[in-house]
C-alpha cells in the first residue's frame, strides 16, 4: 500500500510525496519534479544537484590517474571550457543583435480592393500574379502555411513564385490581415467560375491555369473555361475541387494553425508532458481570470496527476490528446524534414491516442476534445490522417510572417539566446501580426524562478481591450465556416470510437 501523510506546508492537504532531498511530506501543488525526481522547493533541488556533482567528483578524484591519461585529460577541459566560452560569447552577440523589424504589415488601405489574380505556370513552376490597389499587402497561404507577405508595386502589381507543394489539389489563399481569406485556386486543379469576395478588404480573384503541356508548344496559359473544356487525362485539370471530407485521395485535414473566419476569437492552449510543476498555481491564475483554455496533455500527466486533471476537467476546461509517451514522430530534430521516423505506424500512433483517451477516461469520466497536438509540433500529411481515423483534429500554434504564438515558455536556461523571460513573453504574444483568430502555445509546467503565466493577467486585460475573446480551440472552430465541418467530422468519429462499449 502506497504512504499517505499530510503536506508540510499545507497541513490540511493530503500527501503522497516524499522531498528526495530533505524528506518532507508534500502535496501536489508543492511538489517540483526534475529528472524524475521530486522536491519541495528550488533550493532542494540545487542542494541535491550539488550534493550529487560533488559524490561524483569526489569518485573521480579517488581514482590513480597515470601522467599520460594526465595530459590528455588537462588537454580535454581546456578545449572544452574554451568551447563554452565560446558559445557564450556566440548567444551573447546573438542576443545583443538588432531584431528584424522589416516585417510589412499585410492590411489593405482604405479603398477599392485588388481586382484580379492568377496562378500560371512558367517553365514548370507555379506562380501567383495579382493586381490591385497600389501599396496594398496580402498574405498569401499555400496549403494552409503562410508563404509570403506580398506588397503591390507602384502600378498595383505583384509576382510570387510559389513553392512546389507535395498535395494534390493544394489550394492558394489569399488574405488581408484583417478580413477573411479568398481561395485563388489550387495545385493542379482549378475552381470553375469567378470567386466571390466577401469583404471589400479582400482579393477578388479568379483561377487562371494552363492547359496540359505538349510537347514542341511550351507552356501556355488558358482561361478557366479553357482548362474545363480541356480533355480529362491524368495530367489534366479536374474541373472542380473536390469537398475535402468527400476527396478520397486527400483524407488528411489541412494544417490547422490560424482561423482566419473565427470571428474575434483567441485560443489559449498549455501543452502537459510529464511534469506538474507549478500547475496548481496556474490552473488559480485561470480561475482569477475567469479563463477556459484548451490543454493538451499526455496520458503519463494523466496517470502522475490525475487530481490535478479532474480539477482542471471540473473547472471547464478542454482536454486534448497530445499522445501518451510524448514520442518524438518524425525526424525533424536531426535532418529538419517531417519524414516519418521508422519506429512510427499507423498503429503505434493509434495507441498513443487510445491510452491517452483511456486513461483520461478513467480520471475523470469524460472522453477527450477530438482534438491532438503532436510532441515538439512534429506532423505531417500522413500523421494527420491517421489521427482523424480515430476523430483527432491536428492543432498547431500560429505562425505567421516569420513569427509565432509559441511563447517560448519551454526555454528554461537564462543563458539561451532563446530564452524569455515572463513580461517579454507577454509583449511577444501581443506583437504578433494577427491575434484575431491565433492560438497561443504554453505549457503546464515550468522550472523557472519566475513562471511564464505571471503577466498573463496583462495579457488577458489588453487582449480583451482590442475585443477580442480568449477561449478554447473548439469555440474557435465552431466559429469558422471554414473549419467547422472539419472539427464536426472529428467529433462525430470521435465519439463513435471512444464512447463505452453499453453505450454504443
Amino acid at each position: 500500500m502506497r504512504a499517505v501523510s499530510h503536506c508540510a506546508n499545507h497541513p490540511s492537504r493530503e500527501a503522497r510525496r516524499r522531498c528526495s532531498s530533505c524528506g518532507k511530506w508534500i502535496c501536489e501543488r508543492c511538489a517540483r519534479e526534475h529528472a524524475d525526481r521530486t522536491f519541495c522547493s528550488q533550493r532542494c533541488r540545487w542542494r541535491d544537484l550539488i550534493r550529487s556533482l560533488r559524490s561524483r567528483a569526489a569518485a573521480v578524484l579517488r581514482r590513480p590517474v597515470s601522467a599520460a591519461w594526465s595530459i590528455v585529460l588537462t588537454t580535454a577541459a581546456c578545449v572544452l571550457v574554451a568551447a563554452a566560452v565560446g558559445r557564450l560569447i556566440g548567444e551573447l552577440i546573438e542576443v545583443s543583435a538588432p531584431a528584424d523589424s522589416g516585417t510589412v504589415e499585410a492590411a489593405f488601405p482604405v479603398g477599392p480592393p485588388p481586382t484580379d489574380g492568377r496562378v500560371v505556370a512558367r517553365e514548370g513552376a507555379w506562380r501567383l500574379e495579382l493586381t490591385g490597389v497600389a501599396g496594398a499587402s496580402v498574405l498569401v497561404e499555400l496549403g494552409g502555411r503562410p508563404v509570403a507577405v506580398a506588397q503591390l508595386d507602384g502600378e498595383g502589381r505583384a509576382g510570387i513564385d510559389l513553392p512546389a507543394c507535395p498535395a494534390a489539389a493544394c489550394q492558394v489563399v489569399v488574405s488581408s490581415l484583417s478580413g477573411p481569406p479568398v481561395v485563388v485556386g489550387a495545385l493542379p486543379t482549378a475552381t470553375v467560375g469567378p470567386l466571390r469576395s466577401t469583404s471589400t478588404e479582400t482579393v477578388s480573384a479568379r483561377v487562371i491555369m494552363p492547359p496540359p503541356a505538349t510537347p514542341g508548344l511550351g507552356l501556355a496559359t488558358g482561361s478557366v473555361a479553357a482548362a474545363v473544356k480541356t480533355p480529362s487525362s491524368p495530367t489534366a485539370p479536374r474541373a472542380e475541387a473536390v469537398p475535402p471530407e468527400e476527396d478520397e485521395s486527400a483524407p488528411a485535414p489541412p494544417v490547422l494553425h490560424l482561423v482566419a473566419d473565427g470571428g474575434p476569437r483567441l485560443a489559449l492552449t498549455f501543452d502537459g508532458a510529464a511534469s506538474a510543476n507549478g500547475t496548481a498555481d496556474l490552473l488559480e491564475v485561470l480561475r482569477e481570470l475567469d479563463l477556459e483554455v484548451t490543454m493538451f496533455v499526455t496520458g503519463e500527466f494523466i496517470h502522475r496527476h490525475p487530481g490535478l486533471v479532474r480539477r482542471a476537467a471540473l473547472a471547464g476546461h478542454e482536454f486534448g490528446n497530445h499522445t501518451y509517451s510524448h514520442p518524438r514522430l518524425t525526424s525533424y530534430a536531426s535532418s529538419h524534414r517531417h519524414d516519418l521516423l521508422p519506429t512510427v505506424t499507423r498503429e503505434s500512433l493509434h495507441r498513443e491516442l487510445r491510452r491517452t483517451e483511456e486513461a483520461f477516461r478513467k480520471a475523470t469520466g469524460r472522453s477527450l476534445a477530438p482534438l491532438w497536438r503532436a510532441p515538439y509540433g512534429e506532423e505531417n500529411r500522413q500523421l494527420r490522417a491517421w489521427a482523424m481515423e480515430l476523430g483527432y483534429l491536428h492543432v498547431r500554434w500560429s505562425s505567421l510572417a516569420g513569427v509565432s504564438l509559441d511563447s517560448l515558455d519551454w526555454v528554461e536556461d537564462e543563458h539561451s539566446s532563446l530564452y524569455v523571460d515572463s513580461g517579454r513573453i507577454i509583449e511577444r504574444l501581443l506583437e504578433f501580426p494577427r491575434l484575431e483568430g491565433g492560438i497561443v502555445l504554453m505549457h503546464l509546467s515550468t522550472n523557472r524562478r519566475v513562471p511564464p503565466w505571471t503577466d498573463l493577467p496583462r495579457f488577458a486585460e489588453e487582449v480583451r481591450g482590442r475585443g477580442l475573446q480568449i477561449g478554447t480551440v473548439s469555440a474557435l472552430l465552431e466559429a469558422s465556416q471554414q473549419w467547422r465541418p472539419w472539427y464536426e467530422q472529428a467529433r462525430i468519429r470521435h465519439q463513435e470510437l471512444s464512447a463505452p462499449a453499453n453505450d454504443r
